[in-house]
């Protein structure tokens, strides 16, 4: 079978995809990302998780060296070797399994299998359908499990329009909410679903979800390279008023991304 534009994209970046991720920026995101995510992880260790679209391993690793049981699922196999490797080299070669799989299509996993869904990195965001695969991980939850997604945010995408004076992408994207990934080659430039917070909550209520937080990352004005970051002091404080403010409404707009923690009906 013929690969998808994005699991052709993510094949490629796979060798070198943790390098884009070494700034203190993203140690400042991935900070955020991991409060939220101990707020809502089962007590009980070795309670099963399903990390979909889980990259590189980067949650999976924290959430094996915390007492659970995972499964990481990618489209891209490449990236799951690169997952592997790092597993194994971390001493979790046999307490982490992975299987290559499309968030819309978890037929791999029988219904009520899973304590926890992670859906890191954005792939509501970059599958085709997210519907389905919203209806897909309630299938595999257990009755109360949790749902722990992070999306592109629309009106933070806005920026990306404005900046490079594209004015006739933007009025489309305002209406669609739809792009496509920003890369060169056209081969691998896979659709984008942008939301908004009201759509983000639509959609897990839809799927049968019950909402239990909606938070932005993130809602301070930091950019990718943010000197101020550098500084530990100043990281620490800006992460505490950060963990403040990124549930405010009125903050959301600003965030690249949203988070949404809903719990199985």
């Amino acid at each position: 079978m013929a690969k998808t534009s994005c699991e052709q994209y993510y094949d490629r970046v796979a060798g070198k995809y943790d390098d884009s991720y070494l700034s203190p920026y993203w140690d400042f995101y991935n900070a955020v990302t991991w409060h939220n995510l101990k707020r809502f992880l089962p007590r009980l260790a070795g309670l099963r998780v399903l990390d979909i679209g889980g990259g590189t391993g980067l949650w999976a690793l924290k959430l094996a060296k915390s007492g659970f049981e995972v499964t990481v699922a990618d489209i891209s196999q490449k990236m799951l070797d690169k997952a592997k490797d790092k597993a194994a080299q971390a001493g979790f070669g046999s307490k982490i399994s992975f299987l290559k799989s499309d968030i819309c299509d978890l037929s791999s996993f029988a219904p009520d299998s899973f304590d926890l869904v992670l859906a890191q990195g954005d792939p509501l965001s970059c599958c085709a359908d997210a519907r389905q695969a919203v209806k897909e991980v309630h299938r595999v939850l257990k009755p109360k499990g949790f749902f722990i997604a992070s999306v592109d945010n629309k009106f933070g995408g806005m920026r990306v329009f404005v900046n490079q004076g594209a004015i006739d992408e933007l009025e489309q994207f305002v209406k669609t909410g739809k792009t496509n990934w920003f890369t060169k080659n056209e081969a691998e430039q896979y659709p984008i679903t942008y939301f908004t917070p009201d759509g983000l909550r639509k959609l897990f209520a839809q799927g049968g979800f019950e909402m239990l937080s909606l938070i932005g990352k993130v809602v301070l004005p930091l950019a990718s390279g943010s000197e101020i970051l550098k500084d530990k002091n100043m990281f620490d404080r800006l992460l505490k008023l950060e963990l403040k403010l990124h549930a405010e409404e009125t903050l959301l707009g600003g965030a690249g991304h949203l988070e949404i923690t809903g719990r199985k009906i």
